[in-house]
């Protein structure tokens, strides 16, 4: 074979393998549970799913990711006599990408708070769930918006003990997702699952690299103490035993020892940073049993 044809074919796979890299780079998330709403606010939308009926519940996804990593714990919660607004965060479905530019959690926060004061009525409190990054603007939301929150919950509660070199490369690399899968797998496990605990394909894709960003940014530009203690509402830390990324060393053990009764701490076994996928029937269980108490439903 002359040597030009065997160039042409080397860049023929290039070509081919880049353009099935690049396609899978785009794998949007899996659908979501519940009636798609968008809410516009000046020259920004913010896409979210309602469903269920009952007290609110607004969640609040991890770095990059979508309101559908909820989607089993929306069912779980509707059946049991709630509501749930599973907010999608800046870059992802509808909710637009914001300039990042000078913005903090603060912001991000206010985004949650118009949709809240448009779906929930006046008067009526709720409770903010958060998911790793996610738990960080609940807790903002509950410091900046105590009169609307009843309670946090807050699942790999991170935010104040810089996460482990490992684990961070890891996470960094979660979101390349041009790279195969056998190489981006195992990044992923590490950083968010325990021991022999599947990645679900659903976890594979629809990684935002924008929104990640765009979090991070407000990240460094968001003190701790802005958020760290939640407001004053009753907490519950869902605590992954096995977390890499949010350690019990970091996270429920120092807001038990900071705040005392006003924190609850659900050890959950065998799971890690993704917690939801991994122990969906314990984390549920903690959660009714502290809404029971702290957000009732009237059945």
């Amino acid at each position: 074979m002359n040597w030009w044809m065997t160039g042409l074919l080397g860049l023929v796979v290039i070509v081919v393998v880049g353009g099935v890299y690049l396609w899978r780079s785009t794998v949007p998330p899996r659908p979501s549970v519940g009636v798609a709403t968008t809410l516009i606010s000046g020259d920004e939308a913010r896409g979210y799913y309602v469903s269920g009926s009952g007290p609110s519940i607004v969640l609040l996804a991890s770095a990059g990711r979508a309101a559908s990593d909820f989607n089993e714990l929306v069912v779980t919660l509707n059946e049991s006599g709630y509501r749930t607004i599973a907010i999608d965060p800046p870059g992802i479905g509808d909710s637009t990408l914001m300039e990042k530019e000078g913005m903090t959690g603060h912001d991000l926060a206010r985004g949650v708070h118009e949709i809240v004061e448009k779906e929930v009525a006046a008067g009526e409190k709720i409770v903010v769930l958060g998911h790793a990054f996610g738990n960080r603007i609940a807790r903002t939301y509950a410091a900046d918006y105590p009169d609307r929150v009843s309670a946090t919950i807050l699942a790999a509660a991170g935010g104040k003990v810089a996460i482990d070199p490992k684990a961070a490369d890891a996470l960094r690399s979660s979101f390349l997702t041009f790279m195969p899968d056998w190489w981006r797998r195992p990044k992923i496990h590490y950083a968010f699952f325990s021991g022999d605990n599947a990645v679900p394909d659903y976890w594979m894709g629809g990684w935002s690299t924008g929104t990640a960003q765009l979090q991070g940014y407000t990240t460094r530009r968001t003190p701790s103490e802005d958020f760290w203690g939640g407001g004053v509402a009753p907490m519950l830390v869902i605590q992954a035993m096995d977390d890499t990324i949010a350690p019990p060393e970091h996270t429920a053990v120092l807001l038990r020892e900071e705040f005392g009764d006003r924190v609850t701490v659900a050890e959950i076994e065998n799971a890690g940073h993704a917690l939801f996928p991994e122990q969906p029937e314990k984390i549920s269980a903690a959660m009714l049993a502290f809404l029971a108490i702290h957000h009732p439903t009237d059945r």
